[in-house]
């Protein structure tokens, strides 16, 4: 198997430090270098700080400027990564560039993939380790892992089970012939759908309630980040104004309650009721900047 003289690991959460252990472990690099870039992973295990040489990139263009005057023979693994890679530093011959993309590509190319296959009612996602062209998340293909979607995934429990199959896919990719050869599929059509990108939100953040509760239920799991609140608040206008929540739950409806929507302000709760089922957004809280 090829060997490389150098891996760097560049993203912008502590799963890079996994990343690294698993590129250690298969003995096909002699230097490790963590690049992080934002705060979210940078500095946060002092162990591995100071096992690999880990640093942080504010700017762009300094990062692609490294890439594009390295002169080893470098394996470069895109994990979570907020930025595009230039043409320059894709065309140095000294690099071999692998991105990670929590989608099973073609579908949902872009950002924040897990939540919109939650919220388009998908039944599988996945992970799709790939080869780094000049577009977006459209290189060649290495290898898959499909993860099933149950009906109570939520956007951060279903981004957790992706980071386990991703390790999964990157143990096999290092253990392979992956890095030895193309990549074993191209990327197949689109269907011509763009990417998503980090301003998109599902149904720009508005909770419907004219939808029915499956349609409910999926757009509630796909906000839902927990504390990474990666989307902003949801909202929902009622008849005095526009409403956020802090929690959610869908328990099963007790039998002789009316079918609609009822707000609570005391419990400051909004019961929603509809064929047999519920859900129930709490601690409502008014936005009266929107209001």
């Amino acid at each position: 198997m090829k060997q490389y003289q150098k891996a760097m690991i560049i993203g912008g959460t502590g799963f890079l430090y996994q990343a690294a252990e698993l590129v250690e472990q298969s003995g096909r690099v002699g230097q490790i270098e963590l690049y992080f870039c934002n705060q979210n992973g940078f500095g946060k295990n002092q162990e591995y700080m100071e096992r690999w040489n880990c640093r942080q990139v504010a700017v762009k263009k300094d990062l692609m400027a490294l890439l594009e005057q390295e002169t080893e023979e470098t394996l470069v693994l895109s994990i979570m990564n907020p930025w595009l890679f230039t043409e320059d530093a894709l065309r140095n011959p000294k690099l071999l560039v692998i991105n990670l993309h929590h989608a099973l590509l073609p579908a949902h190319r872009g950002r924040n993939a897990e939540a919109w296959a939650i919220y388009e009612g998908d039944e599988k996602a996945g992970v799709t380790w790939h080869k780094v062209d000049a577009g977006i998340d459209t290189g060649g293909i290495y290898l898959q892992k499909e993860v099933a979607i149950d009906d109570r995934a939520t956007a951060l429990k279903l981004l957790s089970q992706l980071n386990e199959a991703a390790l999964e896919g990157l143990k096999e990719l290092l253990q392979g012939e992956f890095l030895e050869k193309p990549p074993i599929s191209q990327m197949p059509d689109g269907n011509g759908r763009p990417p998503h990108l980090s301003k998109d939100i599902p149904n720009g953040g508005w909770l419907d309630l004219s939808w029915d509760l499956g349609q409910m239920s999926r757009f509630l799991r796909a906000m839902d980040y927990g504390v990474i609140n990666v989307f902003g608040k949801p909202k929902v206008r009622l008849a005095d104004g526009v409403y956020a929540w802090k929690a959610w739950k869908m328990p099963q409806a007790e039998e002789g309650k009316p079918e609609g929507v009822e707000f609570c302000p005391e419990e400051r709760e909004l019961h929603i009721r509809k064929a047999g089922k519920e859900i129930i957004l709490r601690k409502m809280m008014k936005m009266e900047d929107e209001a």
